[in-house]
């Protein structure tokens, strides 16, 4: 109801612009707030009874003067505040609010403040009292009741002690205008004016350093594709997502990262997820692994399912007998399962390791990182081998050409093939495609090695579905392709994370340097 009475008192944040803009110097209202706040009824503070739906009359900036979110914490209203409205006789309609303690604080709340020590009573308070003045003292003491014996029997040379509070709200100034947009591209300045130390962000269950992977100049967006907080809360990346790196066999430079449990998750961390209960264990699981077999593959190789499956008692859930799926059982599975495989149907390797393959294989099943560079049959090995799988040679095109996707970006590797890419100055060249690329046949002089393929097209594509290196029918694609400016500026006037800049020519600027008209 809270949200809902927020939502209909807000109707501005969805007319005045389609996409909300949080700006830390701007008045407080719900527009600054909603975006990640859907349910401000949620929000609370401990210690203190509080509801936004008993405020509702009141104006957000009437109690927060500026962005409560700062260097990597949240500035709660201070007490000083509250007494604006609470304890205030508004003459024959008695108090605005409510004074009582235990109408505002929880009873495990310790009201007595940290500062009072047992001997305040005493020269403390009358030092402290000197240098700030008796007012603040007025928001929890009464003088006939706190004050008055006591300074009469001590007779301190102080004056008559106030009767109640007088309401003061000290001017607090507003920060720098910074403009965060929730809807817009992840970039280190959503994240640094609320979290200006994002390694001090520890959810509990990971050990994390975002240093390391911007230092690996990992842009934010590769691992958080949206603003990292919306209306239900804080937007963590799913594990999947860190199994695009964690985990990956690069060909000859190994691993990319780690994707050993204890290294990215503390002792305290309980491993097994809460939904692999007894039944899902002994029979359901299948369902979640048939249909993603991704999921279970993050944490379990093929040898933890094979022991289960073949019958052995590996652990005190498992079965105890051989679990085999119906079609295995087919008489004609043998002759069939190679095109399923290379179809992406069923996850062969949930249970099936390459020596299950080559009990009837002669060639290594399935084939080993860097075997398709050189994959003549071996010795003794006939092409009847290859054909029980690849029975549509057309694919080979595809791999074949593939070939001159993993070369270097230099000038002879590419116009062996592209002869019109050997024209000087490359910003001369009509054709798009070979113009884009042979700019940068000699950014080795600068970078120390020439590009490749991943270095620019990571995200992007210019053609829907593929690159012209692996669609044996998409020769025209680079000649008809226009310039996918997002891909160019991700570098071209853009700043690593050591604020240098990546590559000049910003803006307008890199359009000049082939059209010098701007007459595109």
């Amino acid at each position: 109801m809270l949200a809902a009475a927020f939502l209909l008192a807000s109707t501005r944040l969805g007319d005045a612009a389609e996409e909300p803009v949080l700006d830390t110097a701007a008045a407080i209202d719900q527009s600054q707030c909603l975006p990640c706040h859907i349910d401000l009824g949620k929000i609370s503070v401990p210690g203190l009874v509080f509801s936004h739906g008993n405020h509702l009359m009141v104006s957000c900036d009437g109690c927060h003067s500026r962005q409560p979110h700062r260097d990597g914490y949240t500035e709660h209203v201070p007490m000083e505040v509250c007494f604006a409205c609470h304890g205030v006789s508004h003459g024959d309609l008695g108090e605005l609010a409510t004074s009582k303690c235990k109408d505002c604080h929880t009873p495990s709340f310790v009201l007595r403040p940290k500062d009072h020590s047992k001997a305040w009573a005493s020269k403390p308070h009358a030092l402290a009292s000197a240098k700030q003045g008796v007012n603040g003292c007025m928001m929890c003491h009464r003088a006939p009741k706190d004050c008055d014996e006591c300074h009469a029997k001590e007779a301190p040379t102080v004056g008559k002690m106030p009767d109640g509070y007088q309401t003061v709200i000290q001017d607090r100034p507003k920060g720098p205008s910074i403009k965060v947009y929730p809807k817009g591209r992840v970039s280190m300045s959503q994240c640094v004016y609320c979290h200006p130390d994002l390694d001090a962000i520890t959810p509990g269950r990971l050990i994390f350093a975002h240093a390391q992977h911007l230092q690996r100049n990992y842009p934010c967006e590769a691992c958080h594709p949206a603003f990292s907080h919306n209306e239900n809360g804080p937007v963590i990346p799913d594990m999947m997502s860190c199994y695009r790196c964690h985990g990956l066999d690069h060909a000859a430079q190994g691993q990319v990262a780690t994707d050993k449990c204890s290294k990215c998750h503390p002792k305290s961390f309980k491993l097994t997820p809460a939904n692999h209960t007894r039944k899902f264990i002994l029979g359901t699981h299948k369902k979640k692994a048939n249909k993603d077999p991704s999921y279970c593959s993050m944490c379990h190789a093929s040898t933890f399912c094979v022991g289960c499956h073949r019958g052995d008692k590996v652990s005190p859930n498992a079965p105890g007998k051989p679990v085999i799926p119906a079609d295995h059982r087919k008489v004609d599975w043998k002759s069939k399962h190679g095109g399923f495989f290379l179809q992406g149907q069923g996850a062969c390797a949930s249970c099936h390791t390459q020596q299950s393959c080559k009990r009837c294989h002669q060639t290594s099943m399935p084939h080993p990182v860097g075997w398709i560079e050189n994959h003549k049959p071996a010795a003794g090995i006939t092409t009847d081998d290859c054909n029980v799988c690849h029975t549509d040679r057309s694919k080979c095109q595809t791999c074949h050409h593939a070939t001159v996707a993993r070369a270097e970006l230099t000038l002879k590797n590419c116009v062996p093939c592209h002869s019109g890419m050997k024209k000087k100055p490359a910003t001369s060249i009509k054709n798009k495609g070979f113009a884009e690329h042979a700019v940068h046949f000699n950014v080795a002089k600068k970078k120390g090695k020439p590009y490749t393929c991943d270095d620019c097209h990571v995200g992007f594509t210019t053609t829907s579905s593929s690159s012209s290196h692996t669609d044996a029918n998409a020769g025209d694609a680079l000649a008809n392709a226009g310039h996918d400016l997002r891909l160019c500026y991700g570098c071209h006037g853009s700043l690593d994370y050591q604020n240098r800049l990546i590559a000049p020519y910003p803006g307008a600027q890199l359009c000049r340097r082939c059209h010098t008209d701007l007459n595109i």
